[in-house]
């Protein structure tokens, strides 16, 4: 009988660890999704070098980016170790040269589509009086567009789409404790014009999971997830080793009017055609009416350096999905043509 208990208790003791932190151990639906992770995007950055198979740097977003699109010392594969645990992460700076910043960001050179998203991440340079007091003209973030820009062309994941989705899954909004979880959609309005939907009306606004505050200003380690299915958008934390929901919203995709599309988009609904696949980026940017300012001398905000490292970025599809492989814009297939798929276990952290 003991050493039936022992061998259940070592069998736990595997599957925890196998599964850590994946979209089997949410409270619920989390068999919508697939065990294993699609590696065309999904990746540990345990490497010496960057994977640049699966990633590129971001060329645009103001001249704090693209003056520096080369420059290797703004994204840096680290290590540390802490009670004897080493943990190997990609590091994306966030520094000043002579008054300017310089920027960078990853950009996925494959798209991905409905899945359960998992980012484990930290900022460091936040936790200082002055960028508490003042906020600060960095701009780290992690989100979704159906380009991608990298290189001398751009991407796109959808040809000549009027409707998709900015899923901005974590974001800091250059002031104090401004940090929010939000998607925006694009759409061709019933005026048959192209905008990006923010407000509706008083009282509505813009699909929102959560809005701030956050662990902005220590330095330790955090890990979110994020549910993207053909129903519903929805936000979780890893906190004391289970998933728990962010904020109170879960973001719906409805019916949308033909005649009057934008009147479907509020602060809990999207309309249907803006689901597309998308690449994702994780970056440290200013953004260029700040940077405007930076260089005129009239920016009032803060320029300590800053790093937002990332320890992993793991994309779980959901069943939907299972044998899809999406064209790009220019015939390229996501994936290569072929799901990559990485069944291989990871460790389980409380953070």
């Amino acid at each position: 009988m003991k050493n039936s208990i022992k061998i259940l208790i070592a069998f736990l003791s595997i599957w925890q660890v196998s599964n850590a932190q994946t979209p089997q151990q949410l409270p619920k639906n989390g068999n919508q999704y697939e065990t294993y992770r699609d590696n065309s995007i999904s990746d540990e950055f345990n490497s010496k070098k960057l994977n640049t198979n699966k990633w590129g740097r971001r060329n645009t977003g103001g001249a704090s980016i693209e003056n520096y699109v080369a420059d290797k010392s703004l994204v840096v594969m680290e290590k540390e170790t802490n009670k004897g645990v080493t943990t190997k992460f990609v590091s994306i700076k966030g520094t000043t040269e002579k008054g300017s910043p310089k920027t960078a960001g990853l950009v996925s050179n494959a798209s991905a589509f409905y899945g359960f998203y998992t980012v484990k991440f930290r900022f460091r340079g936040f936790d200082t009086d002055d960028v508490k007091e003042k906020s600060s003209v960095w701009h780290p973030s992690v989100w979704s567009a159906i380009g991608n820009y990298t290189g001398e062309k751009k991407k796109s994941s959808v040809k000549n789409s009027a409707f998709w989705t900015e899923i901005d899954f974590m974001e800091w909004e250059n002031k104090a404790n401004g940090w929010s979880s939000d998607a925006p959609s694009r759409i061709r309005d019933s005026k048959g014009k192209k905008r990006k939907v923010v407000t509706q009306g008083k009282g509505a606004e813009k699909a929102i999971m959560t809005k701030g505050p956050f662990q902005t200003y220590a330095p330790v380690w955090q890990t979110i997830g994020l549910e993207y299915t053909p129903e519903y958008i929805k936000l979780w934390e890893w906190k004391n080793g289970e998933w728990v929901h962010m904020g109170k919203r879960v973001v719906k995709f409805v019916e949308e009017s033909e005649a009057n599309p934008e009147r479907k988009y509020t602060i809990c609904t999207i309309g249907k055609k803006a689901r597309q696949p998308m690449f994702w980026y994780l970056g440290n940017i200013v953004a260029k009416h700040v940077l405007a300012k930076v260089e005129n001398g009239t920016n009032t905000y803060t320029m300590n350096d800053l790093s937002v490292d990332f320890d992993f970025f793991r994309y779980y599809r959901h069943k939907s999905t299972r044998d899809i492989d999406w064209n790009w814009e220019n015939g390229v297939k996501q994936g290569g043509g072929k799901i990559k798929k990485d069944f291989s276990p990871i460790q389980a952290t409380k953070n």
